[in-house]
């Protein structure tokens, strides 16, 4: 290890685990501490496309962690590629699977970020409450009375990071914007074998499908382990702006769902079965998604921030985890370069790549938006991305092939 550099990493999310793992494969030292008492705490989140790992890694992780997240797959123990479709209102389709050509991976994101933590000794129940940076040093105190000092400190805390608050000297209150395309009801469900089959003759992993006032994702979360059955999820975007009194907001969970089976009614009943088969306890909460541009980031002395932390997105494009792996891989290699440097050239090297991925992020942002304005409106992608590919477009779906054991 590294006598001089000592990083601390604030986040076990994605971000913050590749980071660890980059660091670890180079022999710095660092530490890594989370604000959930331990890995099962709280939801970890639905399966996430990942843009052609080998190229996203960049060989910055041990070779057994990177065959590790090569396994994360969520369509295991089914022997399919990953597939994202699209369905447009003017009955076209488009695909994106995964293939040489077009190399992607949508990974359970739960085995992700286990095949990420192996071997770290990742601190839980760590919150941040107070950051310092002096001199020499830098130093983080937690909730639980604890601190800890390191020669630079990473903030890989996501959207609500309380690290950010730090650096940019404001509370997420003033920084964070609620997206005004992302009104959404969203909901959860368990598919037999039967219904399961059905769904993966649209898409392996994911659909979007285009209602006259809404837009419906939906997507496999995992399958069982015995491929008997699998765990979907949904959401219906709202296509137009609604005020705080309509029902999306306003209504119960039963009166959401009614609503939401009423609506979906509009679609080819091949596109209703997930929530059609969702009960009232698999509707989730209203949710608001975030984002948000920063635009004028302090100079970094000993603290950086990655990820949804330096900026923060919405799922409309699922770009936040790439860019927060990519964050970070950049980050580890940077300090491998540069780790016998003198404080004041890895300041600058920071500072430099900190406004790199703000810059780089704010792209990601506005085209995330775009994207959104463009589907409320029902306005034709000519060429639509997904999980870095250009998407295929067909005259008319098909269904898909399958060939399960």
């Amino acid at each position: 290890m590294n006598s001089e550099l000592h990083v601390l990493i604030i986040g076990a999310g994605l971000g913050g685990l590749t980071l660890a793992q980059g660091l670890r494969k180079q022999g710095i030292s660092f530490q890594i501490f989370e604000r959930d008492a331990s890995a099962e705490a709280r939801g970890q989140g639905y399966a996430v496309g990942l843009h052609d790992p080998e190229k996203l890694f960049g060989g910055s992780l041990p070779d057994e962690v990177f065959s590790s997240v090569r396994s994360s797959c969520h369509l295991l123990p089914l022997q399919l590629p990953s597939c994202l479709a699209m369905f447009f209102p003017d009955g076209r389709a488009g695909y994106v699977t995964d293939s040489p050509e077009t190399p992607c991976l949508r990974a359970h994101r739960l085995r992700l970020r286990q095949a990420l933590a192996r071997d770290l000794d990742i601190q839980w129940g760590k919150r941040a409450q107070r950051i310092e940076e002096g001199e020499d040093k830098v130093t983080v105190w937690f909730e639980d009375g604890t601190h800890a000092e390191g020669t630079i400190l990473v903030g890989a805390d996501g959207t609500f990071s309380a690290v950010r608050p730090h650096v940019l000297q404001k509370p997420n209150s003033e920084v964070l914007e609620v997206s005004t395309s992302s009104t959404l009801t969203m909901g959860e469900c368990r598919l037999d074998r039967a219904n399961m089959e059905s769904q993966l003759q649209l898409a392996y992993s994911c659909y979007v499908a285009y209602g006259p006032d809404f837009i419906l994702f939906s997507g496999l979360n995992r399958v069982s382990d015995d491929g008997s059955y699998g765990d979907y999820y949904w959401m219906m975007v709202e296509s137009r702006e609604v005020g705080d009194d309509h029902w999306v907001k306003t209504g119960t969970a039963e009166e959401r769902l009614r609503k939401s089976k009423e609506r979906i009614q509009a679609l080819n009943p091949k596109f209703r079965v997930t929530v059609e088969k969702t009960e009232v306890e698999g509707l989730k909460k209203v949710v608001a998604w975030y984002d948000a541009l920063i635009e004028d980031i302090p100079p970094v002395n000993r603290v950086i921030l990655i990820g949804d932390a330096a900026h923060p997105m919405t799922p409309a494009r699922g770009e936040g985890a790439n860019h927060a792996i990519k964050d970070a891989v950049g980050l580890s290699k940077l300090l491998a370069e540069n780790k016998d440097q003198p404080i004041d050239i890895l300041r600058q090297k920071l500072d430099e790549l900190q406004r790199s991925l703000v810059s780089e992020g704010n792209q990601a942002i506005l085209l995330a938006r775009q994207v959104m304005a463009k589907a409320r409106q029902r306005e034709r992608v000519e060429k639509p991305m997904v999980w870095g590919h250009e998407v295929k477009i067909v005259d008319e779906a098909v269904p898909l092939p399958l060939e399960l054991k």
